[in-house]
C-alpha cells in the first residue's frame, strides 16, 4: 500500500493536472482528449465495471480534495462501466458487493470495503456528459478513439464552469485501501483476467456435454498470492483478485 504522500495510490492510465483542483475527469472506454491540465486534478480512463472502477474509487477516497467526478466518453457494450458507475452512485452494493440494478456483466467490487464504497458515494458529485450514442461491441482489441470536437468542447466548458465553483475538501483524512488486486499495472491485470477466462471456458468447449460438470468449484490455493486450481483441467492459475475470478467463473459457466 502506498504511503500517505504517494498519490494516486492505485496504478492506471491517467495524467495529473493542477494539484489544488477538486475535479477528476473519467473517460469511459478508450477515449483520448486533451483539455487544459489546470482544469482537473486527474484525468483517466474507465474500461471495466469491477477492477477498473475499484481503482477509481481507491484513488478518489484517498484524496479528500476530489469532490467532483466528470464522466465523459462513450459507453462500452458488455462491461457498461458508465452504467455501473451511475448504478453505484444511485443504488450502492448488496451484501456481496455487487452493484445493484445495473446491466453490467460482472459488477462486483470485491477488493474494496463497504466503508470505501460508501465514502466514494458521499465524497464526489457525479457530472455526466457522456456521448449519447448506442454502445457498440468492441471488434478490435483496445481501440483508441479521439473525442469529436463538440465532445471535447463540451468537456472543457464543463470543467471551466466547475472551476468557478467553491468546494471544501471532504472532512477527515484520505482513506487508504490496501489490495493486491488493485496495485498492479492495468494492462497486466487485464491480461491475467483474460487468461483466467480462457482457462474457465476452454474445458467447456472440449468436453462432451455429458462429461461436463459445471458445479465443480474452484480450489483456492492461496488467497494472498491469488493462486487457484481449476478443477476441470487440473491447472494452477494466478489472478489479481481471487473473489472476482470466482464471480467471473460463475458468470461464464452459468452457475
Amino acid at each position: 500500500m502506498a504511503g500517505k504522500d504517494e498519490w494516486p495510490v492505485a496504478s492506471g492510465d491517467y495524467v495529473l493536472g493542477k494539484e489544488s483542483s477538486y475535479v477528476a475527469v473519467l473517460i469511459v472506454g478508450r477515449g483520448a482528449v486533451e483539455v487544459p491540465p489546470e482544469l482537473y486534478r486527474i484525468k483517466g480512463i474507465l474500461k471495466t465495471e469491477n477492477i477498473g472502477l475499484e481503482k477509481v474509487i481507491m484513488n478518489v477516497v484517498s484524496n479528500p480534495r476530489l469532490r467532483v467526478l466528470v464522466l465523459c466518453g462513450k459507453e462500452e457494450f458488455g462491461h457498461f462501466p458508465g452504467a455501473a458507475l451511475h448504478a453505484l452512485m444511485e443504488n450502492g452494493v448488496d451484501e456481496h458487493r455487487r452493484i445493484r440494478n445495473t446491466r453490467s456483466a460482472i459488477p462486483f467490487l470485491c477488493d474494496l470495503s463497504l466503508q470505501a464504497i460508501e465514502r466514494f458515494r458521499e465524497q464526489v458529485e457525479l457530472v455526466d456528459i457522456m456521448d449519447d450514442t448506442t454502445p457498440q461491441e468492441i471488434a478490435a482489441y483496445d481501440p483508441i478513439y479521439e473525442f469529436e470536437p463538440e465532445s471535447r468542447d463540451r468537456l472543457e466548458r464543463t470543467l471551466r464552469s466547475l472551476a468557478e465553483r467553491s468546494y471544501e475538501p471532504y472532512p477527515g483524512e484520505g482513506l487508504l485501501v490496501g489490495s493486491n488486486g488493485l496495485t498492479g499495472d492495468g494492462g497486466s491485470i487485464a491480461r491475467q483476467m483474460h487468461l483466467a477466462s480462457d482457462d474457465f471456458i476452454s474445458p467447456m468447449l472440449r468436453l462432451p456435454s455429458e462429461g461436463l460438470n459445471t458445479d465443480m468449484g474452484m480450489i483456492v490455493v492461496s488467497q494472498e498470492f491469488g493462486v487457484l486450481l481449476e478443477p476441470l483441467q487440473g491447472r494452477m492459475i494466478t489472478v489479481p483478485s481471487v473473489e472476482l475470478a470466482l464471480r467471473m467463473r460463475s458468470y461464464l459457466m452459468g452457475v
